[in-house]
């Protein structure tokens, strides 16, 4: 939106709307209309400014564009304190970066935002949605300032010059210009991408409570928590960023959290804290404690920051933490599952590296970083009496609700969320397939645990192929032995189909046709509705490679028969009670809905496969070509444009490599020419004070003073 001199309006208005939301919204000191119709477009309530704006009541969003930058540098507060009177929750400001016309004055990022924040404003929650962590290292010629107005209150009592002078540990870092501010928010942001919705979330030594803030707006958690041993940080938090029964703040010790229940935390965001405690031990058997099996920790400590003497030069510091440490004492509590490395960047200890979020392995580190972070699970296997409470959706109280019946089937509920629900489960590939093992050891044949593990390993091998055939056989054998079961509990009749279609796969893979038939008719052959209409996915899925197989065989009636049944399953599928789609009507499961959507897609690519059928075998790549749904269609699609602009990317990077390459080669002949050209230099001085006198000789003197004055003008000294 704000990358090119101008503002593109359209594009500055979806990003106003992704930030700020859709309400009353009043662009500022635009040349034209063209915002507010790009605002109005995208279903926005825009106004023009006017003196009749905020007559009536204040607008939500106030949009600052470009005007701004015509004002002098000693206009600039009294325009901002205007925008703050306007009462407005959000000002969206778009300016010029660099050095003013009017004033002459470098006005980059850190100059506006100080005037913003001197006059009232922070950062918005969403500030790094629009703001990049790594793409603040170098601005774009428009800055995008999104800002939130501070409580009239709370900017009373704590006016940005106050808390600057009285911070010691804690600053609100929605209110600090540059790298420090950006680098302390930034891990609250990306924490909230591992939050799930409905989570209770623990913000624990969260000081001024900005990030408990972070948290709340870039999430869908249920409720935060933000827990500081200061009291005064406390009192700021409260009065800057509580919203009632969601965001709360209470003093507490993190060694010690006496007011939180066993297991009543499902996410925790614990950062810079662990360096302080006196007793590291106590405080991550607190964490342990209090986190649900399956839930999650962040865990953020400087990195080794010691001196040659070998201590940590932060006075404040008790504890230096390596990433081996780190690893090492989270490691004996909770499964690790993603490691992140952080710089601020500039002129730190990261000699002025740029500001950087990496995800690393979490083997050894072998990379610099300021600051070091872990993100691990609490192992959900000890925690099978742990009453399980669904915290994402709400479940209807019907015994015929089997979705997301979790506690009803399985032994130990908690497994859905560690080792099943994609977009949930533990990510780390061999803790994950640890887990499977232990699953399998541990779970009865017959539970529906055990088939949950089963499958997951059968899908792991199928990514994993080629198997050896020893491994397929045993897989094959475990599947075989599964699907024979009774169909009842619902789960697993879930698991029974899942595993005869992934069955199917392996052995569709291996070339061994024939078994691969017999396990998709066997799947195609279950009614996946006892369970959930969404289980057709797999049975349509089948019965579509079924009609694959019969097309490559030339029987092309027998894939028309299996191309019609597809079709009229899935009229049967989503024509029924949608109980098992998405629960309640009231309060619908969105997941449900959305894989419906990929039910339908399934027979839309049926049916276009079923135009094409006739003149498979003398057009077969047509066949191939039209052979998928509406949503693969524009999946491939999305993804050739991602694959031709990978290959450009990488066309250019090659083009940059070889450039530098020359670059290097061109730069060590100037040195080795400027370095002959010394040894010149030094030869002719020489022979300057031999005992013979050269200039004696015939125009030897005019030859040796010209070669000489050459000489001293390639390096630049005077005749």
């Amino acid at each position: 939106a704000v990358t090119a001199d101008a503002v593109d309006p359209v594009a500055l208005a979806r990003t106003v709307v992704q930030t700020c939301g859709l309400q009353r919204t009043v662009p500022v000191g635009a040349a034209d209309d063209s915002l507010v119709t790009a605002l109005l477009g995208l279903g926005c309530e825009a106004v023009k400014a006017d003196a009749a704006t905020t007559r009536d009541r204040a607008p939500h969003t106030v949009l600052a564009t470009t005007w701004l930058d015509d004002l002098a540098d000693e206009q600039v507060p009294p325009a901002l304190a205007s925008l703050h009177a306007s009462r407005a929750t959000y000002v969206f400001v778009a300016v010029k970066n660099g050095v003013s016309p009017v004033s002459g004055t470098a006005r980059d990022r850190a100059w506006w935002e100080a005037r913003c924040f001197a006059a009232g404003f922070r950062k918005h929650a969403a500030y790094y949605r629009v703001n990049a962590y790594a793409a603040l290292e170098r601005d774009a010629a428009i800055l995008a300032i999104p800002l939130e107005r501070i409580p009239d209150a709370a900017f009373a009592r704590w006016p940005l010059e106050i808390l600057q002078r009285t911070r010691q540990l804690h600053m609100d870092m929605l209110r600090e210009v540059g790298r420090r501010g950006d680098a302390h928010c930034i891990r609250y942001h990306m924490a909230a991408q591992h939050i799930h919705p409905g989570d209770v979330v623990l913000d624990l030594a969260c000081g001024y409570g900005y990030g408990s803030w972070i948290l709340w707006h870039n999430s869908l958690a249920r409720s935060v928590l933000g827990v500081d041993l200061e009291a005064n940080a406390i009192d700021y938090a409260q009065a800057n960023y509580t919203v009632p029964g969601h965001v709360q703040f209470a003093q507490g010790n993190a060694q010690s959290l006496s007011g939180l229940a066993d297991h009543s935390v499902d996410f925790i965001a614990t950062f810079e804290t662990i360096e302080h405690l006196p007793d590291p031990d106590l405080y991550l058997d607190e964490l342990r404690r209090v986190l649900r099996p399956a839930g999650r920790v962040m865990v953020c400590a400087p990195n080794d920051w010691s001196d040659e003497t070998g201590k940590d030069p932060n006075p404040h510091h008790l504890h230096v933490y390596t990433w081996d440490r780190l690893r090492r004492e989270l490691g004996a509590r909770f499964l690790l599952e993603k490691g992140f490395v952080q710089t601020a960047g500039g002129a730190m200890k990261c000699h002025h590296s740029p500001r950087t979020w990496t995800e690393v392995p979490l083997a050894t580190l072998s990379q610099q970083a300021e600051w070091i972070l872990l993100l691990a699970m609490a192992d959900p296997l000890p925690g099978a009496d742990v009453p399980y409470r669904e915290t994402r959706w709400a479940l209807p109280d019907d015994p015929d609700f089997h979705f997301l019946a979790f506690g009803r089937d399985y032994r130990n509920p908690w497994l859905a969320k560690a080792m099943v629900t994609i977009g949930m489960r533990f990510e780390e590939p061999t803790g994950l397939r640890a887990m499977h093992e232990q699953v399998l050891r541990e779970a009865p044949p017959d539970s529906v645990d055990h088939g949950a593990a089963l499958c997951g390993q059968a899908y792991a091998a199928l990514a994993a192929a080629p198997l050896e055939p020893a491994r397929f056989t045993q897989l094959l054998t475990a599947i075989r032995a599964y699907a024979a079961l009774p169909a009842a509990p619902p789960h697993r009749l879930r698991w029974q189909i899942s595993l005869l279609f992934v069955g199917g796969e392996l052995a569709r893979q291996r070339g061994e046709t024939g078994l691969a038939r017999e396990l998709f008719e066997d799947c195609a052959g279950r009614d996946a509705c006892r369970f959930s209409p969404l289980l057709g996915n797999k049975t349509l899925d089948a019965l579509f490679r079924l009609a694959t197989m019969d097309v490559a065989a030339a029987d092309l009636p027998r894939a028309r028969e299996r191309l019609q049944r597809t079709i009229v399953e899935a009229r049967r599928m989503v024509s029924g009670s949608w109980l098992n789609v998405c629960g309640d009507l009231a309060r619908p499961i969105p997941a449900g809905l959305a894989e419906l959507a990929q039910l339908l897609d399934k027979a839309s690519r049926a049916a276009y496969a079923l135009v094409v059928l006739e003149s498979a075998l003398q057009r077969p790549a047509m066949f191939a070509w039209e052979a998928r749904g509406w949503f693969e269609r524009i999946l491939d699609f999305k993804n050739g444009d991602l694959a031709d602009l990978r290959r450009g990317h990488a066309a250019l990077r090659d083009e940059v490599l070889r450039l530098d390459a020359i670059t290097r080669q061109l730069a060590a002949q100037v040195v080795a020419k400027e370095a002959r050209l010394q040894e010149l230099a030094a030869e002719i001085a020489r022979k300057e004070h031999q005992p013979q006198d050269l200039t004696r000789q015939p125009g030897s003197g005019r030859s040796l003073g010209f070669v000489r004055r050459c000489l001293q003008f390639l390096f630049g000294k005077r005749a």
